[in-house]
């Protein structure tokens, strides 16, 4: 039945979103990374900022995203 139910715009809209997705991660670790101040302390409250606003971006980017590839 998958396939009866499958469309393109499915499988394009999840890929989009998984490489938007990882690139936000992946910014957002480094920008909060490079800018940690020294010791454990540090590097844990870089990471927690980091999850933060990555998560915060990514559910951001989703709304975004859904709205532009199904709108009708």
């Amino acid at each position: 039945n998958t396939i009866d139910f499958l469309e393109w715009i499915d499988i394009v809209s999840s890929l989009s979103k998984g490489a938007v997705f990882g690139f936000i991660a992946a910014l957002m670790g480094c920008y909060f990374g490079m800018r940690s101040e020294r010791g454990a302390a540090g590097v844990g409250s870089a990471t927690k900022r980091a999850v933060v606003a990555a998560s915060i971006l990514i559910l951001a980017a989703n709304f975004i995203l859904t709205e532009l590839f199904f709108s009708a």
